[in-house]
C-alpha cells in the first residue's frame, strides 16, 4: 500500500470550503478544545493583498458574538511556518479587525517549540491545535461507544480524525482506511450525512495513495457525491463551457443544502429522500425546498412536500 506525505497534489479548496461550512454552521469549536459561540458563518480567507492558493486550507469563521477564527490546516507544522502565518494574520486583520484569533490544526510531524514570535515591535501568538498528540484509536472507541448510546454529538471529531496520532507511512494509510470504512458503515445505516463523509475523504487525499482512494470512493458508492472533488471531474466542467459547469456546481450545492438542513433538523434522513432531492435540477424549487425543510415540523411533512414536487 503506497502513502502520501501531504505535498504531492492539492485539494479542491471551493470544495473543502464548502464542506467545512457545513460541517461547522450552528456548532461550536469545542472539538478543538476551544470555547466559542455557535458558528454563524464560514467563508474563504482571502485577505486583499493575498491569494488564496488551492493546495492551503483557510477558512474564516464568525461566531454569534461576533468573534473572528482564522483556521488553517498545516501537516507537518514547522516554526518557519509562524513567520508565514503571521504575515497572513495581520493582512487579514486589516481587513476584519482586530478581534481575530488564528487557530492552526497542526498534525503529522509537528514542531514541539514555542509557538510564539515576540520582536520589538509586537508578538504573535496563535493558537495551535496539535493533532499527533491525540490518541485516535482511543477517540474512536469512544466514538462508537457514544453512537451505539445515542449521546455522541461532536459529528466534526470523524472528519478530524485521519489527522489524529503520529503514524507514518503504511500505518497512517491504515488509520485512515479504518476511519472511512467505519464512516462508510454509519452513512448506509443513514446515521451519517453525506457531506461529513466527503469531508473526511477530501481531507484524507494527502494521507492515502489516490489510487487506493479513488477505489474507496467506488466501494462505498459516493462518486455522485464528489465528482466536483476528482480531476476527471474538473475537466468534464472544462469541457462544458464554465458557465454550465458554474450552474452545475451550484445546482449541486443546493441539493447539498437541503439534504444537509434535513439532517440537523431531524437527525437523519434517508437515501431514498436524499437521492430523490439530487434528481432535482430547478433551482427555484430547490430553494423552495430548503425554506420548507427548515420550517416543516417533521420529515413526515417535508416528503409530503417533496413528493408534490417530484409528481
Amino acid at each position: 500500500m503506497s502513502s502520501r506525505n501531504g505535498t504531492e497534489y492539492a485539494q479542491n479548496y471551493d470544495v473543502i470550503l464548502k464542506w467545512m461550512a457545513a460541517a461547522l454552521q450552528g456548532q461550536t469549536l469545542d472539538v478543538l478544545g476551544i470555547k466559542s459561540g455557535r458558528i454563524q458563518d464560514v467563508f474563504g480567507f482571502e485577505p486583499v493583498e493575498i491569494a488564496v492558493k488551492a493546495e492551503r486550507v483557510d477558512v474564516m469563521v464568525r461566531d454569534d458574538t461576533g468573534a473572528l477564527y482564522h483556521l488553517e490546516e498545516q501537516r507537518n507544522f514547522r516554526r518557519t511556518d509562524l513567520y508565514r502565518f503571521s504575515s497572513y494574520h495581520f493582512a487579514g486583520a486589516r481587513q476584519w479587525g482586530d478581534q481575530l484569533t488564528d487557530i492552526i490544526l497542526a498534525s503529522g510531524d509537528v514542531f514541539a517549540g514555542e509557538n510564539v514570535i515576540t520582536t520589538k515591535s509586537g508578538k504573535y501568538a496563535p493558537i495551535v491545535i496539535d493533532f499527533s498528540k491525540r490518541d485516535g484509536r482511543r477517540c474512536l472507541a469512544e466514538i462508537r461507544e457514544a453512537i451505539q448510546a445515542g449521546t455522541f454529538v461532536q459529528w466534526l471529531e470523524l472528519v478530524l480524525l485521519p489527522l489524529y496520532g503520529k503514524e507514518t507511512g503504511t500505518k497512517r494509510s491504515e488509520w485512515v482506511e479504518e476511519v472511512l470504512r467505519f464512516e462508510s458503515e454509519l452513512y448506509h445505516a443513514e446515521k451519517l450525512p453525506p457531506r461529513l463523509i466527503a469531508a473526511t475523504l477530501i481531507l484524507s487525499n494527502k494521507l492515502i495513495d489516490k489510487d487506493r482512494l479513488h477505489q474507496i470512493w467506488e466501494e462505498i458508492k459516493m462518486l455522485d457525491i464528489l465528482e466536483i472533488a476528482e480531476e476527471k471531474g474538473i475537466q468534464k466542467g472544462k469541457a462544458l463551457g464554465l458557465q454550465e459547469g458554474k450552474t452545475l456546481g451550484e445546482l449541486s450545492a443546493m441539493r447539498e443544502m437541503v439534504v444537509s438542513a434535513l439532517f440537523d433538523r431531524f437527525e437523519g434522513v434517508s437515501i431514498r429522500i436524499s437521492e430523490q432531492i439530487r434528481a432535482l435540477h430547478d433551482p427555484n424549487v430547490l430553494k423552495a425546498l430548503f425554506h420548507k425543510a427548515l420550517k416543516c415540523r417533521s420529515l413526515q411533512e417535508f416528503e409530503a412536500v417533496l413528493k408534490h414536487v417530484m409528481t
